[in-house]
């Protein structure tokens, strides 16, 4: 009796399921990021939070969670089609290896592709997490001046994935340093970026001849005062007229105001297409679980109708 209703409804369920769950993200590809600290969430905090560098927010994941969706908007924006999702954070200590293990495990993420005995059980203690949780990609967001290297760094330039680590100084979490650093692990080098001077203001001041560079430039300045980075990676025939997010490299967010039209790449400045290559490889680093679908608020009104309505039909055809 029920064979032509119930059908009907796997017919409908069928044409709803094919419709598709609705993407986390609009990006096409998700690098997924781990991200380990050498003290607890509360006290690796307190600085940023001084600094006022914390998006507003006070706990570690709902800052980690707003500073990579500005990391994400620098390089859609720049035409590159990824987010960075970071899938797990915790602190860790490495103190059972050697007590001075915050400044070497620097070292051994920098260089982890030479196998050196020292830097085997540290990259063993970081790779059983990265498993865990199934990253892509490993970023070690140091203590403040904890003695170890003076700059940020990347384990590679486009390298495989036993070298997709970065160590930031504690000021290197800015979007700008992790937007470049990430950039390495994608292909992109300094001399892909763009350096030049226009004339633009600064968070509403007088327009004067500046500097400018895209994420991924690290150059000698041109003697100009207020150089600021704009939150772009350099893209051929791209340019920028009025305003654009911007910052020093570990700044806090600004806004500049381009007063004419001005280059942000070139065919010898393009760093997104090399970083839009390799996105692909590095999402797939690491494959975590298939993704449970996630229908829209209609499509699960639709769903639960449906189901309703086969619950009726059953009612009504029960034999009294």
């Amino acid at each position: 009796m029920l064979k032509r209703p119930l059908s009907a409804l796997f017919l409908l369920l069928a044409v709803v399921w094919s419709l598709g769950p609705v993407r986390a993200s609009a990006a096409e590809h998700t690098i997924d990021v781990l991200i380990v600290y050498p003290q607890s969430a509360t006290d690796h905090m307190q600085r940023i939070i001084q600094w006022q560098r914390n998006w507003g927010e006070t706990e570690m994941g709902p800052f980690l969670d707003a500073n990579f969706e500005h990391v994400s908007q620098i390089y859609q924006a720049s035409g590159v089609d990824v987010e960075l999702n970071v899938v797990h954070h915790q602190q860790i200590d490495l103190s059972y290896i050697d007590p001075s293990w915050t400044t070497t495990l620097s070292l051994a993420l920098m260089n982890s592709e030479l196998g050196t005995p020292t830097y085997v059980p540290y990259l063993a203690a970081i790779e059983a997490l990265r498993n865990t949780h199934t990253a892509d990609i490993v970023i070690y967001w140091r203590d403040f001046q904890d003695g170890g290297p003076t700059s940020n760094g990347a384990g590679s330039i486009g390298g495989p994935e036993n070298e997709a680590y970065i160590h930031l100084t504690y000021g290197g979490i800015a979007s700008t340093v992790v937007a470049h650093e990430t950039g390495h692990l994608l292909g992109g080098q300094h001399s892909d970026g763009l350096q030049g001077s226009a004339t633009f203001s600064i968070d509403g001041d007088t327009a004067i001849l500046r500097e400018y560079r895209t994420v991924m430039t690290i150059a000698y300045p041109l003697e100009l005062p207020d150089y600021r980075y704009v939150w772009r990676f350099s893209s051929v025939g791209t340019n920028v007229t009025g305003e654009i997010d911007c910052s020093q490299l570990t700044g806090s967010l600004s806004t500049c105001a381009f007063d004419s039209t001005t280059s942000l790449g070139d065919v010898s400045h393009d760093a997104a297409s090399v970083l839009s290559a390799m996105v692909p490889v590095v999402a797939a680093f690491r494959a975590g679980a298939p993704a449970v679908p996630t229908f829209a608020p209609l499509v699960q009104g639709l769903l639960i109708l449906l189901m309703t309505a086969s619950g009726l039909i059953a009612l009504a055809r029960r034999p009294n």
